[in-house]
């Protein structure tokens, strides 16, 4: 019995689920971080929104109401035609109907009709119809000026002025795809902005006019010009093919050259010449034939055209006839039959004598016609060369021909034109009109509330995204445990919040009261990231004794010193041996914020310390011994910072054991000092400052920093705002359910 086999194994079944899953949540998590950074930037957003908005209402509220008059005016398609045929006659390229309309835009926006509507309706600089209502337009249109010396310069600057004021607030465009212009125009007053509308369609129409006069007038000047300029060239085209004719002797009567229809008479004249001479060379040689061969039947029969042969012959047939009728009656020598012999042999030798005489006539006449054909050949063959040339002309006298014919045809065709554009200059009209004048607008074409608004809440919406983008992109700081994961690829011992600020109001008459915030509140958030911190030491230094832990930020003012103190308070408070070393030689924080100053030392202990036990201080409340900084500022050795030997020596003039060595080292960021000591040091906690520090700057110090990457414990996130850690969590980060454990921590943060 075979046993059903899967597709595929089941381990590598379970490894693509695994797969699977694991690509389904990064998914899910890149969208919460999606979500969380649109939560936590939603303020940004909402402002950039609402000061849109604010901006433009404003604008709505504050702005001149502009009222838009229009006038649309149709191009008359005559008027299409009549600058095709234009461009058809002369060697203007033909123009296509959008081009002709967008042409027409532009002279209604041309100066020459904005100059009429200035003249006609008499306009001045000061008159608010076309006077910017913006203050900035008006600044920017407005400049130096120096005033003309004459009154016709003034009048004309200030023409040329008012004429700027009507460009910026005239439009004119092109209705679609048809032969409509729409001219519109823009004032605080409805009325005026009509007025003003009428004005620019009737000085357009007016342009239209006297152009059309002036076009006519032009045209009509061209074509005359034209017409007489093709008149010669017709005139002298014809001249040339005359002239060749006659020096090629191409003359012609009913359509053909004469030296043609004599070669075609010579060729008829030939074949008729030849048959002739045929029919009397066989004629001759037939009559040849028959004297040669003496046939006496066919001299009879060849002789019946000839009166002498018809006699002869008759006579010798009657006495054929009667030989034979008497020969076999009387024998063949009877006398009358001997007679008959006789007349019949004479009659014979009379006959070939006629007959050679017809012979002999008909030889001349085959003679005369070889001749006659001999001499037409000759004369054919001298005409044929004659025709051959002048075929050969003939090819030049068509292109010559070809020529006239095309001048006579456009000589006819502008003559024809000059006589319709002179009818057309006597009676001149515009191929436009207007087809709706402008009224006086009842609503206000600007500003558009709606609009307005729109693209301010627009505009709002994409400069919101930008800003909040670019806060969050340019955000380089730690924030969540997720981030120092990724940057640094080690764990979040703890996030440590802010200490509150009540606390640290009751205990201002206290030295340093942060210094002991972990004993005094053993139950608080702040003290259980420290025992986070004392768990991940207890793993990972299980066999070491005493544990040697170095806790190390990369700027000064982290609070460093102040995690440092709490965690070795916390181990003591718990009954642990603790022993706790500021090592920050050049800058004690430590040490100046439990209230003590750096000791003294004497030039004569350069190269050792007292024993241990004489620099010892002691927390009463926790048991904690504390070892302030053993070098004054002006000691030299506080620039090396306490070393690996002298931290060893230390320790052996002690007789007390401990369990916690915690030592509280100098920033490694921008001093050298106290990395003599790192050999010494079994694992290190690095502190962080939550949303300050640099997480590029942080990766950079590790990666410089080899012994303490080697050996790093952790982060602890130091100085965190609670509040607003919950913007940077989401679902499946670490701190998203921090708040549901508020019951544990029931005193202090």
């Amino acid at each position: 019995m075979q046993m059903f086999q899967p597709p595929f194994p089941l381990n590598d079944r379970h490894e693509l689920d695994r797969d699977s899953l694991v690509e389904a949540s990064v998914r899910a998590v890149n969208i919460l971080r999606l979500v969380s950074a649109i939560r936590r930037r939603a303020w940004i957003f909402a402002a950039f929104c609402l000061s849109s908005i604010c901006v433009g209402v404003l604008y709505v509220l504050t702005a001149t109401p502009l009222y838009t008059a229009s006038a649309n005016i149709v191009l008359d398609k005559r008027q299409v035609r009549s600058i095709r045929d234009v461009s058809t006659l002369s060697d203007t390229p033909m123009l296509d109907a959008p081009e002709i309309v967008e042409t027409e835009v532009e002279v209604l926006r041309s100066d020459k009709v904005g100059m009429a509507v200035v003249k006609a309706l008499n306009l001045q600089p000061d008159d608010p119809a076309f006077a910017s209502p913006n203050w900035i337009q008006r600044i920017w249109s407005s400049g130096p000026s120096s005033g003309p010396s004459s009154g016709g310069e003034q009048d004309l600057a200030r023409q040329l002025q008012v004429l700027r004021g009507l460009g910026r607030n005239l439009h004119v465009s092109r209705v679609g795809h048809t032969f409509v212009m729409q001219v519109e125009y823009t004032s605080a007053s409805p009325s005026r902005a009509a007025e003003i509308v009428n004005a620019y369609a009737d000085a357009y129409l007016a342009e239209q006019l006297n152009l059309g006069i002036e076009e006519a007038h032009n045209a009509q000047m061209w074509l005359k010009q034209r017409t007489e300029e093709l008149r010669r060239m017709s005139l002298s085209a014809d001249l040339d093919v005359q002239k060749f004719k006659a020096e090629h002797d191409l003359l012609s009567t009913k359509g053909m050259l004469t030296s043609e229809q004599q070669f075609n008479e010579m060729m008829t004249q030939l074949v008729v010449i030849r048959a002739t001479t045929a029919q009397a060379k066989a004629r001759y040689e037939r009559v040849k034939n028959i004297i040669d061969n003496h046939q006496t039947e066919a001299a009879v029969t060849e002789s019946l055209h000839d009166p002498v042969i018809n006699e002869l012959r008759t006579k010798y047939l009657d006495a054929t006839r009667r030989l034979s009728e008497l020969e076999p009656k009387v024998g063949h020598d009877h006398i009358t039959v001997v007679d008959l012999k006789g007349a019949i042999a004479e009659l014979t030798r009379l006959l070939f004598q006629e007959f050679s005489r017809v012979a002999e006539t008909y030889r001349n006449d085959y003679d005369v016609a070889l001749a006659h054909e001999k001499a037409l050949n000759a004369s054919l063959i001298s005409e044929r060369s004659v025709a051959v040339k002048a075929n050969d002309a003939q090819v030049q006298l068509r292109q010559l021909e070809q020529k006239a014919e095309t001048y006579k045809s456009l000589y006819q065709t502008f003559l024809q034109r000059s006589q319709e554009t002179g009818k057309e200059e006597s009676f001149s009209s515009v191929d436009a009109h207007i087809i709706s004048t402008a009224k006086p607008p009842l609503a206000p074409s600007s500003p558009r509330t709606a609009l307005v608004l729109g693209i301010s809440v627009l505009l709002g919406l994409v400069a919101g995204a930008g800003a909040a983008a670019l806060r969050e992109f340019t955000d380089y700081v730690f924030r969540t445990t997720e981030q120092v994961r990724a940057e640094l690829g080690v764990d979040v011992l703890g996030l440590l919040p802010m200490i509150p600020s009540e606390y640290s109001e009751r205990f201002a008459a206290e030295v340093a009261p942060l210094m002991r915030y972990a004993i005094d509140n053993p139950l608080s958030a702040f003290a259980e990231a420290l025992r986070v911190a004392k768990v991940a030491a207890d793993q990972a230094l299980t066999d070491q004794s005493p544990k040697i832990i170095g806790l190390v930020s990369l700027l000064p003012k982290e609070g460093k010193s102040t995690v440092a103190k709490n965690f070795a308070s916390l181990l003591a408070f718990h009954g642990a041996a603790t022993l706790l070393i500021d090592a920050d030689t050049r800058n004690p924080a430590l040490t100046r914020a439990m209230g003590w100053e750096p000791r003294k030392s004497s030039r004569r202990e350069a190269s050792a310390l007292p024993p241990l036990a004489e620099l010892l201080r002691y927390e009463p409340e926790s048991g904690l011994c504390i070892l302030p900084c053993v070098y004054d500022r002006d000691d030299p050795r506080a620039a090396e910072g306490l070393t690996a030997a002298t931290f060893s020596a230390l320790l052996k003039s002690s007789d007390q054991s401990y369990e916690y060595i915690v030592i509280d080292l100098p920033p490694i960021g921008p001093v050298v000092a106290g990395r003599g000591i790192v050999s010494a040091i079994d694992a290190f906690v690095f502190v962080v400052e939550w949303g300050v520090t640099s997480r590029g700057a942080v990766r950079t110090a590790l990666a410089k920093e080899r012994s303490i990457r080697e050996k790093l414990l952790g982060v602890i996130l130091n100085k965190v705002d609670i509040e607003k850690l919950k913007e940077f969590e989401h679902f499946a980060s670490d701190g998203y359910y921090r708040q549901q454990y508020h019951d544990y921590y029931n005193r202090g943060a």
